[in-house]
């Protein structure tokens, strides 16, 4: 037989995701962009937004920027490193399919 496993809200997987992520070295880039993921402050100025564009550009707009000015690189590189960093986090798969699921919404937003 299977243990329930207590469904977790998108809040709860939120925080939890921030809270293991947090606490692994990595980037200052990679930090704010994460940041900005899981709506947390971890860097000077602050990722506040994010928006991929059609050829695949992750733009970024910080804390005081009018508009996306900041490139933060491709969105295929960005989907690698989260599923890079979620074993030294010890992401499971419901934070990691969080975070990734984070990313998909910036391509709508444009």
């Amino acid at each position: 037989m299977t243990e329930d496993i207590p469904i977790r809200d998108p809040e709860q997987i939120r925080q939890n995701c921030a809270r293991k992520l947090h606490a692994v070295e990595v980037s200052e880039h990679f930090q704010a962009i994460l940041g900005c993921l899981l709506n947390e402050d971890w860097t000077t100025p602050r990722l506040v937004e994010m928006a991929v564009t059609p050829d695949g550009a992750f733009l970024g707009r910080c804390d005081g920027q009018p508009g996306f000015s900041t490139f933060l690189g491709a969105a295929a590189d960005l989907i690698r490193n989260i599923h890079g960093v979620a074993p030294v986090a010890e992401l499971d798969g419901d934070e990691v399919g969080y975070l990734v699921a984070k990313v998909a919404e910036t391509k709508r937003q444009r």
